[in-house]
């Protein structure tokens, strides 16, 4: 118990963003949801969505040409910019302890999100591959921003983001961490609560019953609907440009976020969510790409501990300068 309490005290400095490099970053390999919510057909690392590649030699899916693979492309000015950047610190997990054999589990209609959820990956700092392999897809804006964030930190001063304000950091970067979070649900609306920041993350159902506020939020607007049984969310109409991990990954604040939430039951005793998140925004990337990240229920963790991001910013017992400082604006 006493382990597991440090290491959550630990993440606390998570909101400095990298600059005291506290916090675990996220990122694994899946397999892209359909938009009907069915299960996703095989894919190749690199390859389409869906289905094998064709061999370079017209041959068929599978079949090398009598020459072999053509040589990779040269990169891009943007890619090779990324490409020369320090790489991101290796992340991590925090322990925790197995679902007990007689825990209660998860509601088995696969529309029924509620319950405790935690992360249960590998996080990573900086987002370099999308769920394909491939390299995220900068232009030459988006890697110039990267490069600024990533370089600031190496050059120890670090730039101030919504998390190092405790301000809600976006849907990406609040889900993307080692704490719990509860998921409360109506026939309107699905309500993901974080213990981290205390974070909220409101998704509508019915948009015609809660139109967007006048005032845009830094969570941004997220309306869903279901196809199948999975729950398909657009974010957007963001207050300000988001960090979508530790190292800054941007996304503008015309950005949008499209997650495919489903819940996951193998009978196995370790049921999980699966969130493919698709970025979409062309101020920064050529195109749209994506993230999945899955989340194990946990219902031990439904009882929060307390988080004070406060604490980072003005408590006198810790640290209250992180030598972090404004971020140039284009």
């Amino acid at each position: 118990m006493k382990t597991a309490f440090l290491w959550r005290r630990g993440l606390k400095a998570l909101a400095l963003a990298g600059a005291t490099a506290l916090v675990f970053g996220a990122g694994a390999a899946g397999a892209q949801i359909p938009p009907n919510g069915a299960p996703p057909a095989t894919s190749v690392p690199g390859g389409p969505p869906g289905g094998a590649p064709q061999a370079p030699g017209g041959e068929g899916p599978g079949v090398p040409s009598q020459f072999g693979p053509p040589p990779p492309p040269p990169l891009t000015p943007a890619e090779k910019l990324v490409a020369e950047l320090p790489p991101p610190m290796p992340g991590g997990i925090i322990p925790t302890a197995p679902v007990p054999a007689g825990a209660p589990m998860p509601n088995a209609d696969p529309r029924d999100l509620q319950g405790t959820w935690i992360h249960n990956q590998k996080l990573e700092f900086r987002m370099q591959r999308d769920m394909y392999d491939v390299p995220v897809p900068y232009n030459m804006n988006g890697a110039k921003v990267l490069a600024r964030r990533v370089n600031s930190l190496k050059n120890g001063a670090p730039f101030i983001n919504a998390s190092a304000m405790c301000r809600p950091p976006g849907p990406q970067w609040q889900r993307d961490l080692n704490f719990p979070f509860q998921i409360f649900q109506s026939k309107d609306w699905i309500e993901f609560v974080f213990e981290e920041y205390h974070g909220r993350w409101q998704v509508i159902l019915d948009s015609a019953k809660t139109p967007p506020p006048a005032q845009k939020a830094y969570m941004g607007y997220s309306v869903g609907h279901w196809i199948g049984d999975t729950l398909v969310v657009e974010s957007s109409d963001f207050k300000q440009a988001l960090w979508l991990d530790v190292d800054g990954t941007p996304l503008s604040a015309n950005g949008k976020l499209i997650q495919r939430i489903r819940k996951v039951d193998n009978g196995d005793h370790a049921p999980f969510l699966e969130v493919v998140t698709t970025i979409v925004d062309p101020t920064y990337y050529t195109r749209p790409w994506s993230v999945v990240r899955t989340f194990g229920w946990h219902p031990g963790l439904t009882v929060f501990n307390e988080y004070n991001c406060e604490e980072q910013i003005g408590d006198p017992s810790v640290r209250a300068d992180a030598g972090l400082v404004p971020e140039p604006q284009d």
